[in-house]
């Protein structure tokens, strides 16, 4: 799984940097995981330098090199094979009979005021308003706030980056990678304390089509007519992917909202007596992971609610 994981959140960010660059000043919103498992059954029918190009864009030569050495000699299916058999028990753990997806944060976010969104532009938002116990992180250089929001059953949760100011937001975006999410997201980091959460209410529901985007990134052969192979699914020659479409959808608001509060129960948590103010009446970005796998649901920036 800690393989699978990995290539989440490397083909996570390599689309975020891509949606990013191509739609400045923009909302984003995508499911990574969605999306690597569409693309990995195109590798299940991928041959030669076609799906030597599908695993890097989609980060599963990690997967490749992890094989012992005397597989790696051996027919494709069985790095393919793993990677499905990955997928499955990623799965079965995303659908957990007692498992609540409606997205709702943990508590309840309640009561909503009119509040400007970004200084210096005319937006006015409904922000909902909350004050909870939850897991806060400062960080320094770029300057922001780090939030964890859990939500119900503790199963998952949605982490917010808030930059100080849009120079910090741009900081940020320059700097995010793998490495810098982790260390940003790090458990040890977050401090659970009291937090006045100030969060606007928001619905995005974002369609792209993603052709140039995963062609940008490498995975090029696919789409062309000519150097397409896709031979594990029909010996046919000219068959090739003519296009991928993603859209994705989210509604965060005080509706249906009730869950467990995060306890902490297996982690000895640092308290500051003291309440925080976390105010995201800026734009930040967010994303929705499920905790026991470490993966990534969504990713999404909100630059305009």
């Amino acid at each position: 799984m800690d393989s699978l994981s990995t290539a989440n959140v490397e083909f996570c960010l390599d689309m975020f940097k891509e949606l990013n660059n191509n739609s400045v000043g923009n909302n984003i919103f995508f499911s990574p995981l969605s999306l690597l498992y569409a693309l990995s059954m195109i590798l299940l029918g991928a041959r030669g330098n076609s799906a030597q190009q599908v695993e890097k864009v989609l980060h599963f030569n990690h997967i490749a090199e992890s094989l012992k050495p005397e597989f790696k000699g051996s027919a494709k299916c069985s790095q393919t094979g793993r990677i499905h058999s990955e997928f499955g028990v990623l799965f079965s753990q995303l659908n957990q009979p007692d498992s609540n997806y409606t997205l709702s944060i943990a508590n309840r976010l309640y009561g909503t005021k009119a509040m400007s969104f970004h200084q210096g532009k005319s937006v006015t938002v409904e922000m909902m308003y909350q004050t909870g116990t939850f897991k806060l992180a400062s960080i320094q250089e770029p300057q922001m706030q780090v939030l964890e929001l859990p939500y119900v059953h503790k199963k998952l949760s949605m982490i917010i980056l808030l930059p100080a100011d849009t120079a910090a937001l741009e900081q940020v975006e320059k700097q995010l990678n793998v490495k810098t999410f982790h260390e940003w997201t790090s458990s040890s980091d977050m401090v659970e304390r009291e937090v006045e959460v100030h969060l606007p209410r928001f619905k995005l529901e974002i369609k792209y089509e993603l052709n140039s985007l995963l062609k940008s990134l490498g995975m090029t052969d696919v789409f062309n007519q000519v150097k397409a192979n896709l031979t594990g699914i029909s010996p046919d020659k000219g068959l090739h992917l003519s296009k991928v479409i993603h859209k994705s959808y989210v509604d965060v608001n005080e509706e249906g909202t009730e869950a467990a509060a995060a306890t902490g129960d297996n982690l000895v948590v640092k308290r500051l007596p003291i309440r925080a103010k976390f105010m995201a009446n800026r734009p930040f970005l967010f994303f929705i992971r499920h905790l026991d796998t470490n993966t990534i649901l969504f990713c999404g920036k909100l630059a305009s609610p």
